[in-house]
């Protein structure tokens, strides 16, 4: 049976990193915050998602979170050994591998959301068909 003294120790010890870490994290979100509002703002305005603006929003996401989870990781294992060690890398590669499943699955998202706005909103105005056919099309 795992030794309850040992995880406990484990997760003051990933409490403080996280909190540092995400100190770090804060101050890097800050910085990518011009780039949400510019895509919430043609998201509103022109009904669309730019996928250059998500790809690069996703890419920003992407490598903070990977360096988030590298620095909690190496917060703990600094001050662990044997087991808890094993598992807190395991946990590590888990959790890259978790993320990058799920931003992997977000590159879908632009097309999605377009594809949807469009029915919503109508075409485009550049290509804007005239009459009301697009209800029964199906794309």
């Amino acid at each position: 049976m795992p030794d309850a003294g040992r995880f406990s120790e484990l997760g003051e010890q990933g409490s403080r990193a996280v909190m540092e870490a995400a100190a770090v994290l804060e101050r890097e979100l800050a910085a990518g915050l011009a780039d949400a509002k510019a895509a919430g703002t043609r998201l509103t305005s022109e009904h669309r998602v730019d996928e250059e603006e998500f790809d690069r929003l996703v890419r920003r996401v992407s490598e903070n979170t990977h360096q988030l989870i590298d620095a909690v990781s190496a917060r703990v294992q600094d001050s662990t050994r044997g087991d808890t060690a094993d598992q807190t890398r395991q946990l590590t590669a888990n959790a890259h591998d978790i993320l990058d499943l799920l931003l992997n699955l977000s590159a879908l998202a632009p097309a999605i959301a377009n594809r949807s706005l469009r029915a919503t909103f109508g075409p485009e105005r550049e290509g804007a068909e005239s009459g009301d056919g697009a209800e029964g099309r199906q794309g």
